[in-house]
């Protein structure tokens, strides 16, 4: 019973009639809607607090059922998750969703400085599937080239495995 509620709960970030965000990357902000920070900060809570752990399996299951990426982007981009930044990061290859189309994102998160959030960008980066567009893919390569000149060589080597990654990505 208390199960049935909790799903109950988690879909309701996903109703378009409860729910209203930016989009992502939207070239024209000033039509985008007002984001709810009340649903970002509930999802930051759900996804990174340890007495949530028994539910955040069925939280990343609706995230990608609903299609709910967009939000689990703007948790990651908001300030309050600065502590929990790499378990929301983590949250988007757990949850199985394609993250592709947010490319770039993911990439200014591979070369953040904080070596975990690098680390599950880095991840996600590595189970896209694509389709992916040719140019963010080459300003990726620049973007993560120039990162290895000014970072610790124990990041040098997720650094260039990335790249490598990122040169397969315009290969396939």
């Amino acid at each position: 019973m208390e199960e049935n509620k909790e799903k109950e709960d988690l879909k309701k970030y996903f109703d378009p009639k409860e729910y209203i965000t930016k989009i992502v990357g939207k070239e024209d902000v000033d039509d985008a809607p007002a984001v709810d920070e009340d649903k970002v900060n509930s999802l930051i809570t759900l996804i990174t607090d340890t007495a949530n752990r028994d539910i955040k399996e069925q939280a990343l299951l609706t995230l990608k059922k609903e299609k709910g990426e967009e939000l689990l982007l703007l948790a990651i981009a908001s300030p309050k998750a600065k502590e929990n930044r790499h378990k929301l990061v983590a949250a988007c290859w757990e949850s199985e969703i394609n993250f592709s189309k947010y490319l770039p994102f993911f990439i200014l998160l591979a070369i953040d400085d904080d070596y975990l959030v690098s680390l599950e960008a880095i991840t996600v980066i590595s189970t896209m599937e694509g389709p992916f567009d040719k140019k963010q893919v080459e300003d990726g390569i620049k973007k993560v080239k120039e990162a290895k000149k000014k970072i610790a060589s124990e990041r040098v080597v997720l650094l260039n495995d990335l790249a490598i990654t990122l040169e397969d990505f315009i290969r396939e």
